[in-house]
C-alpha cells in the first residue's frame, strides 16, 4: 500500500534547559506499507520534518530586573523512518522502529537582557539524526489513518563543544510527539 501522511510534531530539544514540548512543526510525505505477515506489516516513508525548541525562562537581571528570556531553535529534517507495525485488530496497530533524518536548514536566536550572538560555525548541528521511534495507529475511514509517534534522537544533536556555554548541557537530542492523518491507496 501507498500513500501520503501529513501532520504536526510536538517537539523540544532534551539538553537546551528549557524543557517542554512547546515547538510545533510540519510532518508530512510519502508512506508505503508492505505485509510479511497476516499481522506484522513493515511501513517506510519519505518525510519533510521540522524540529527544535521553543523556550521562555523568567529571569533576574542586575541590569533591567525581571524579564522573560526567549529562545527559538528550528531544526528542519529529510527523514526516512522504517518502521514494522503489529495488526491487534483490522483498525488498531502498534509499531515500532528507527529513522534516519539529514539536516537541511537551522535557525537558532535568543532574546535575553545582554545582546547574544549565536554564531553557526561554533554552535553547528551534526548533519544527520538518528532516531528510536514508538509508532500507534487507528483506521478512522476507508483508506484514513489517525498516528499517534513518539520519537527520540539515540544521539546527541551537536557534538559538546558546539552546545552554547549558557545552556550548560553536554549532550542535546531531538524528543517528540506527532500526531498525523495518513491516507493509504489500495
Amino acid at each position: 500500500y501507498g500513500g501520503f501522511t501529513a501532520g504536526a510534531n510536538f517537539t523540544t530539544v532534551a539538553g537546551d534547559n528549557y524543557g517542554g514540548y512547546k515547538k510545533v512543526g510540519f510532518a508530512g510525505g510519502a508512506t508505503v506499507y508492505v505485509r510479511l505477515l497476516p499481522k506484522m506489516v513493515a511501513n517506510i516513508e519519505l518525510l519533510y520534518t521540522m524540529k527544535g525548541s521553543r523556550g521562555i525562562a523568567q529571569v533576574t537581571s542586575v541590569y533591567s530586573g525581571e524579564f522573560f528570556e526567549r529562545y527559538w531553535l528550528d531544526l528542519n529534517y529529510v527523514e526516512i523512518p522504517l518502521i514494522f507495525h503489529y495488526n491487534f485488530t483490522p483498525r488498531w496497530h502498534i509499531g515500532i522502529g528507527a529513522s534516519y533524518a539529514q539536516l537541511v536548514k537551522t535557525r537558532e536566536e535568543i532574546y535575553t537582557d545582554q545582546p547574544v550572538v549565536i554564531n553557526p560555525d561554533l554552535t553547528q548541528f551534526n548533519n544527520s539524526d538518528i532516531n528510536f521511534i514508538v509508532s500507534g495507529g487507528l483506521q478512522i475511514g476507508n483508506g484514513w489513518f489517525l498516528m499517534l509517534r513518539y520519537q527520540r534522537s539515540l544521539q546527541s544533536i551537536r557534538q559538546p563543544q558546539n552546545i552554547p556555554v549558557w545552556q550548560n548541557s553536554v549532550a542535546q537530542y531531538n524528543d517528540l510527539f506527532s500526531l498525523r492523518l495518513m491516507y493509504l491507496i489500495d
